[in-house]
């Protein structure tokens, strides 16, 4: 009897527990932890883009003299009118005040006049080959790239390749074997090749819809190779010589040089990514090139007889293009 008691008193008490258990049980679980905060946001991109097309109206010149023993000065100049086409993009980090920018540019219409005493004076053909490209690494350390003034220093390498069509330079490519005068012409391009160290300081300015850039760079130290155009097809009378020397091969080039690169435009922002700029630029570059020049005398009787290669010193020697300049430019 008193153990049966006990089991009943246990029935009641689990009878009477099992509601409690059972909406433990069936509770739901507490709400999780959402994986973001509500707030969360992508956070500002420090890299931005720039890439755009621009237009150069350019004047040019080549400047140069040599002494030829026994023949005098031979002087080069050149000066031409030319359409440039140019592509430029950059990337900037505003995180690190740092940036990487690229261009590159093609002459499209070249005019002009040059004069090759004593050998030949015209105007400049149709073929003309003028163009440039390079690429700087810039760091404004000062002020701020995302808006307002910043300012520093730029390195970078520019490849510039001058050479105007002076059609009517010619070399003799083949002698008569009795008379030695030329007996076909091959034609003397004016071919300059630039490869110039950039060293500079570069800054801007952001006002609302407007902005201002502006750089400077030294040249301390450029390449020069090339050749000479405009060689005299009727050949060379040396004083004293009595006979025609002819040029057998184009005369060559190669030299260094020094000078400056400047750049200044101004722009407007229609929209917040997109830019009108217009402005100016200018490049000069100075300094002392070798001209080899490779003669062969026409000796009647004789026929063509090669005289010793003759390699000239510069007395001066300078390039430079300056002009207006206008580009169209977006940033993303």
């Amino acid at each position: 009897m008193k153990r049966s008691l006990q089991g009943a008193v246990a029935m009641l008490a689990l009878c009477l527990a099992a509601p409690v258990l059972a909406a433990d049980y069936f509770e739901p679980y507490p709400e999780l932890r959402p994986a973001y905060p509500d707030t969360w946001e992508q956070p500002d991109d420090s890299i931005r883009f720039e890439f755009g097309a621009a237009y150069w109206y350019s004047w040019g010149g080549q400047n140069a003299g040599f002494n030829a023993p026994g023949a005098g000065a031979i002087d080069l100049n050149v000066r031409d009118q030319t359409h440039i086409g140019e592509l430029h993009g950059k990337i900037e980090d505003l995180s690190t005040q740092t940036y990487v920018a690229a261009r590159a540019g093609l002459g499209f219409h070249t005019t002009g006049t040059y004069d090759i005493s004593p050998a030949a004076a015209g105007n400049i053909g149709t073929s003309s080959r003028i163009g440039y490209a390079g690429a700087d690494f810039g760091w404004l350390p000062f002020g701020t790239m995302t808006d307002g003034f910043a300012v520093g220093g730029l390195v970078g390498y520019q490849y510039w390749k001058d050479a105007p069509d002076i059609g009517t330079g010619q070399y003799a490519a083949a002698f008569d074997p009795v008379t030695g005068a030329p007996t076909a012409m091959g034609e003397a391009r004016d071919d300059f090749d630039i490869h110039a160290l950039r060293l500079g300081v570069k800054g801007t300015a952001e006002f609302d819809m407007f902005d201002i850039q502006a750089e400077a760079a030294w040249i301390p130290y450029a390449h020069v190779t090339g050749a000479l155009g405009g060689s005299a097809p009727g050949g060379f009378n040396f004083p004293g010589v009595p006979f025609t020397i002819y040029e057998n091969a184009q005369t060559t080039l190669s030299g260094r040089g020094q000078g400056v690169m400047l750049e200044a435009m101004a722009g407007f922002h229609p929209t917040e990514n997109l830019a009108l700029r217009i402005g100016g630029r200018a490049w000069y570059l100075e300094g002392n090139l070798d001209a080899v020049f490779n003669g062969t005398a026409a000796v009647p009787g004789v026929g063509p007889v090669t005289q010793a290669e003759m390699t000239l010193p510069s007395t001066y020697a300078s390039l430079f293009r300056y002009g207006l300049r206008a580009e169209l430019t977006g940033k993303f």
